[in-house]
């Protein structure tokens, strides 16, 4: 089955080649492709951090951006139209080891889970696709990152006022729209753009997650309309007075659009505007869980969200 696979933050392609993608491959008969998310792959960073210490060049990231889902279209479009005449995807006997007969679908981490939404919007092809990791809104997503303060200290240097880096980092935000989900959400699933198919997404969240903030993800959720596995996490678990609040609930199995929280055990998140800096960061763990896998295998064949957790929470032991 053809798949498409999106790289982590400020990462490449090689990343199709992670032993978590090779399981996921191997389990569940998939082929991945991928392609640089540029604008935000790893030859991109000398470009993001000019353009932290110059804020009004920020539009060649999220033009480049743009691009990237162009090109992610574009190798889409190959995988199921033309690879499979070319010899490097044909098996011994001539024939094509990828079946042109199934539709193709998308799974990506991290800044392949926030890029995988806008894509998931604009594509003509992706009816399915599973976010891991995934968020909206890089302007919330920065300053809650454990990722962040390594390129923080660029925009320190350049903006020493707090007050100034966030009212820039919201002013970016209107150029970043362009080139990731938070500009694409309201198309993402039930609304679909001109000429593209009805979607649907399986975002699959890290509890605590170091990187890519929760609270985010709930964002995205609701504004998508898509329900969440319940019971989501063990009672208390969630410090939030009405945990995942607005966000519809399923049970055994749901044929639409859901999050999933997988629960290592890690701290929750803070409240407050920072990243998370206790405990062990969950961020890789529902991608190297096999019953996770299962959960994104069935749900890109069919369409149709599993629970693979026994009816209660989605506990992975780390």
């Amino acid at each position: 089955r053809p798949a498409l696979y999106g790289h982590g933050l400020l990462g490449s392609e090689g990343e199709v080649d992670a032993g978590n993608v090779k399981a996921m491959a191997a389990e569940h008969g998939f082929v991945f492709c991928a392609t640089k998310w540029i604008g935000m792959s790893d030859e991109d960073v000398p470009n993001v951090i000019t353009a932290l210490a110059d804020l009004t060049r920020f539009r060649t990231v999220a033009d480049r951006l743009q691009q990237s889902l162009l090109d992610f279209t574009y190798l889409g479009r190959a995988m199921t139209r033309g690879f499979a005449s070319n010899k490097a995807f044909q098996n011994g006997a001539g024939g094509s080891v990828i079946d042109t007969r199934a539709e193709l679908t998308y799974d990506g981490n991290s800044q392949g889970g926030i890029m995988g939404g806008a894509l998931t919007a604009v594509s003509p092809d992706i009816r399915r696709a599973v976010l891991g990791v995934p968020a909206m809104n890089y302007s919330t997503l920065l300053n809650r990152s454990a990722d962040f303060p390594e390129y923080a200290q660029v925009l320190d240097l350049f903006y020493p006022d707090k007050l100034d880096q966030q009212i820039g980092l919201a002013l970016i935000q209107m150029l970043w729209d362009r080139g990731e989900a938070n500009g694409y959400a309201q198309h993402m699933t039930d609304d679909p753009l001109p000429d593209t198919p009805a979607h649907r997404v399986l975002m699959h969240v890290a509890f605590g997650d170091h990187q890519v903030a929760p609270v985010a993800a709930e964002v995205e959720a609701r504004t998508i309309g898509a329900r969440v596995h319940a019971p989501a996490v063990q009672p208390g678990r969630n410090p939030d007075t009405v945990p995942y609040w607005g966000i519809s609930t399923f049970g055994s199995s749901y044929d639409g659009s859901a999050m999933v929280v997988w629960d290592s055990g890690s701290p929750a998140p803070p409240l407050t505007n920072t990243p998370p800096t206790q405990g062990r960061d969950p961020h890789s763990d529902p991608r190297n869980n096999a019953d996770a896998r299962r959960q994104k295998a069935t749900f890109l064949k069919t369409g149709t969200v599993v629970d693979v957790c026994g009816g209660g929470p989605c506990v992975i032991a780390p």
